[in-house]
């Protein structure tokens, strides 16, 4: 898997922060259990100019691993362990969003 990011290149700290997400992200995705620091040994990490833009630095991630993340797999349900009146709450709060948007509320 390969998972690439842009940063501005006069940032230090961005880059720093980017690309341990970079490492957390692929990490997580390979991982059964999504966690962010079960592959992260094996994350190769590498940072170049952008191929556009003189301003920014890309930070580029490579696992060689394949997706394993729950969420990732078929039949994943992500409503499965929600609580029903919880589910119809958020429905209730998000057609209540939709109507004030519409200007019907």
């Amino acid at each position: 898997m390969r998972y690439v990011r842009d940063v501005p290149a006069d940032d230090p700290a961005a880059l720093q922060a980017t690309t341990a997400h970079v490492v957390a992200h692929l990490s997580a995705v390979a991982a059964a259990d999504d966690d962010p620091n079960t592959n992260a040994d094996d994350v190769d990490v590498f940072t170049t100019r952008h191929p556009e833009r003189e301003d920014l630095l890309r930070v580029v991630g490579e696992l060689d691993a394949e997706p394993n993340a729950p969420y990732l797999q078929g039949g994943f349900d992500p409503l499965a362990d929600v609580d029903p009146r919880l589910f119809a709450e958020l429905v209730d709060a998000a057609l209540v969003d939709e109507e004030v948007l519409r200007g019907q509320a």
